[in-house]
């Protein structure tokens, strides 16, 4: 009887420790996020999104830069550890870079894309776009460049 109760007990405090460490992997907690990137009114398909954060507790080591990619319809996921996982509540300021397409027939991994924003938000100093992160997450408003 006395081995069966240390034997539960042992269990219990396993999984309560298993359970805890996987959801703590990390040390920073993240909500799903999503947003939208438009230039001129239109989806701006392939566009880089970066968010940067402003607070130090943002900003130390293990802080992740929560990065996406836009699809056809402009709209990106965020990922800050896992895909899609999204990115820690607080204030950011957002980088976009918009690579062009690649033409065909070149060596892809020896062409260097220009920007098609010319580098206008691609420095988080620089850049004036910010985004809030709100604890459990959402949708971004839409950043509307020209």
């Amino acid at each position: 009887m006395r081995f069966a109760l240390i034997a539960s007990w042992f269990a219990a405090f396993s999984i309560f420790v298993f359970v805890g460490c996987a959801e703590d992997k990390h040390g920073i907690e993240v909500y799903p996020a999503s947003g939208k990137v438009l230039v001129n009114g239109q989806p701006a398909d392939g566009a880089n999104v970066a968010l940067f954060g402003i607070s130090p507790e943002l900003q130390g080591p293990g802080a992740p830069v929560p990065t996406g990619q836009t699809n056809a319809e402009g709209v990106f996921s965020l990922t800050s550890f896992e895909s899609r996982d999204g990115a820690p509540a607080g204030e950011f300021k957002v980088t976009v870079i918009w690579p062009e397409p690649i033409p065909p027939n070149v060596d892809q991994e020896m062409y260097q894309p220009k920007d098609r924003l010319n580098g206008k938000y691609s420095n988080p100093q620089t850049s004036k776009l910010t985004a809030t992160i709100e604890p459990g997450g959402g949708e971004l408003p839409p950043f509307e460049l020209r």
